[in-house]
């Protein structure tokens, strides 16, 4: 797999989290679902490099920001580097 070529290490808690460490810290973080894909890093260089190397092997298209996977809303607070999830579509 070319994320495990690229030294990322699969999460044993969920097959679809991928991470890849630097000098004993996280610097991308890739959850991948069927087809869609979520990307965050330590730093936009990381992101970039990163979707420069994917797109070498396949055909990728960056949207905006992610707002919803899989029925979680991500909201993002920019000013505070806070990211808060929402699964409230579960609570009845």
């Amino acid at each position: 797999m070319v994320l495990m070529k690229s030294g990322f290490i699969c999460m044993f808690t969920n097959d679809c989290l991928y991470i890849k460490w630097e000098k004993m810290r996280i610097i991308l973080l890739v959850l991948i679902y069927i087809d869609n894909m979520a990307v965050n890093g330590s730093g936009s260089q990381f992101v970039i490099l990163f979707k420069t190397a994917l797109s070498n092997d396949f055909e990728i298209t960056s949207l905006s920001e992610l707002k919803f996977i899989l029925e979680i809303l991500i909201f993002h607070n920019h000013v505070n580097y806070l990211i808060f999830l929402n699964q409230s579509v579960h609570i009845y």
